[in-house]
């Protein structure tokens, strides 16, 4: 390195800069992710509501992550289909009302004490089934998005958490949106209608006002 450009280098100390930053040590890492509703289907053909917001995509992919002793995750590996439903954030009254309620009877030891056993979630969250196209788990008519979905792997996650946790990957083969919250002109979601329900270190959310538009398309 020349002596110019080293000069251009500004040594930061041997501190660095000073920072307003502390370590915590927050119970979960919900930083802020939006909350899904996945329908499967139980052994005995109900169909199940799993609420979660442990999820993300890339491209047609999405990553959803279960508790190990799930109900929801036994149907994913048994059936290998289901449906990811994404309420708008209007709804997360509906969502806390199944938030307690497990499809495993009996509950997992992790549940005892603080979950009850429920066979339909549906009339407790005022849910309503709406036929699937491609898959068999209902839709659900409340959510304003829903994306039919095919399972495509199941891994344990690496490190301390691996017996207590699972990794889903599920492939999207159909994305039906409430004409609510579609550009009639484009058919994409109109991101100024659609405000999903976010979780952030367990509190419910919505979007704000738009902040701008990436360059990227």
């Amino acid at each position: 390195m020349s002596q110019t450009a080293a000069a251009s280098v500004r040594d930061p100390g041997p501190q660095g800069a000073p920072s307003s930053h502390v370590t915590i040590d927050p119970p979960v890492l919900y930083v802020g992710t939006p909350i899904a509703l996945v329908t499967t289907t139980s052994p005995d053909g109900s169909a199940n509501i799993g609420p979660m917001s442990s999820a993300w995509t890339l491209g047609r992919t999405v990553v959803l992550g279960w508790g190990a002793g799930s109900q929801t995750l036994a149907n994913l590996e048994r059936e290998g289909e289901c449906v990811v439903n994404f309420p708008h954030a209007d709804r997360w009254s509906q969502v806390e009302a199944i938030a307690l309620l497990s499809g495993s009877d009996p509950l997992p030891p992790h549940k005892e004490g603080r979950f009850r056993s429920a066979g339909d979630k549906w009339t407790p969250g005022g849910f309503t089934a709406q036929p699937s196209t491609l898959v068999r788990p209902p839709r659900i008519a409340e959510c304003a998005i829903q994306c039919e979905a095919e399972v495509q792997a199941v891994h344990a996650p690496a490190g301390p958490d691996g017996e207590d946790f699972r990794i889903v990957e599920v492939y999207v083969r159909a994305v039906h949106a409430d004409r609510a919250v579609v550009d009639t002109v484009t058919g994409h979601v109109d991101t100024g209608a659609w405000s999903p329900a976010l979780y952030v270190f367990r509190e419910y959310f919505g979007t704000g006002a738009r902040l701008g538009r990436t360059r990227r398309r």
